[in-house]
């Protein structure tokens, strides 16, 4: 396997988790990876901020904005970081708030309202890496990322959206590290997002886009695992997988990486998923897998759930087949029964 290692380029997406619990730690690895690296990093919002911002475009409870402005500011008080650029945006959040009348709908609305959690996490970040030395600025992904109309789960025009990466290059090229707003993109002059865990999207479409040598996505859990390590007891780390497995098993279910953040760099470009605290990277995804198979699982309705196996054509299992397709299979199960159901299979296949 051979890539482009020339490139001193490395895309580094932090998660929500990342960055409220281990921010410290997201800091000092981009100050490693600034050792010799042009870096380019992506943010999500923190933690718990996407869910009371989409709760606030729709209820229109202000006292929403408090909670998320108290949320950012412990954060920066423990960190030492000037606050005054994040009051512009949360007095613009309000604004926005009062004016849903200027959007062409709903979710055009909600989109807006929903940016600004990236935005806030970006100013943090930018601020933290600028009292640490290291020459920064925020980029919203609004003015590079384009795409069409499909509020809340856009498409991203790779071409249009090529013309503009120009921005992040110029940057490097000054030796600073643009820290860029996940999740997010633009159509005409208003905001769309990419999905929930788009941030892992943007990452790899700025990596492709870079030519960076690595995408490095990190978050609270080290990799990808054989299954849920929440709900399987012995769900073993994958140490590589390849893209076919893990887009297959993003499709079916699996949470670690969105599913369409493979298609940008699938045979170009490695992504490598590892935990921020301790900073410990766990499986590289390219074009080797460990030959161990991955299980997920899908909430259907509010009686079924989907058990999806990648990398094997039949289990021996007496459930009941839902899909099957080229060397993935999965069963049906009651939703009452599938923590349960998870382990056997698992265990099934693991013995």
């Amino acid at each position: 396997m051979i890539y482009k290692l020339s490139n001193k380029r490395i895309v580094v997406k932090f998660g929500g988790s990342s960055i409220g619990n281990s921010f410290k730690e997201a800091l000092q690895l981009v100050l490693k990876l600034y050792e010799g690296n042009e870096v380019v990093v992506v943010l999500s919002a923190l933690k718990g901020v996407t869910d009371a911002l989409l709760y606030l475009a729709e209820s229109k409870d202000e006292s929403t904005i408090e909670e998320i402005a108290e949320k950012h500011e412990r954060l920066a008080n423990k960190s030492g970081i000037d606050l005054n650029s994040a009051e512009i945006l949360l007095a613009e959040l309000e604004q926005v708030l009062r004016n849903e009348k200027n959007f062409p709908n709903k979710k055009a609305f909600i989109d807006h309202i929903l940016s600004f959690g990236e935005r806030l996490s970006v100013n943090l970040f930018v601020n933290a890496l600028k009292n640490l030395g290291i020459e920064s600025e925020a980029v919203d992904a609004f003015h590079i990322i384009r795409t069409d109309n499909s509020f809340g789960n856009a498409k991203v025009d790779f071409s249009e959206t090529a013309k503009r990466v120009k921005v992040l290059e110029d940057l490097l090229k000054q030796n600073k590290v643009p820290v860029v707003t996940g999740f997010l993109g633009g159509y005409k002059s208003f905001r769309t997002t990419l999905g929930r865990g788009g941030s892992d999207y943007t990452a790899t479409i700025l990596g492709s886009l870079l030519e960076a040598r690595a995408v490095l996505i990190m978050s609270d859990v080290k990799g990808i695992y054989t299954a849920d390590p929440k709900i399987v007891r012995d769900a073993k780390l994958l140490p590589f997988a390849s893209y076919e497995e893990v887009l297959t098993a993003s499709m079916l279910g699996m949470k670690a990486l969105h599913e369409r953040a493979i298609e940008p760099v699938k045979g170009k470009i490695p992504i490598i998923l590892g935990k921020t605290n301790n900073r410990r990277l766990g499986t590289l995804i390219s074009k080797i897998n460990a030959g161990m198979p991955i299980l997920t699982y899908k909430i259907i309705n509010e009686n079924f759930a989907s058990i999806g196996i990648v990398g094997v054509n039949e289990v021996n299992f007496n459930a009941q087949i839902y899909k099957r397709g080229r060397n993935w299979i999965c069963f049906l199960v009651r939703r009452e029964e599938l923590e349960n159901t998870l382990n056997a299979v698992h265990e099934v296949i693991f013995q």
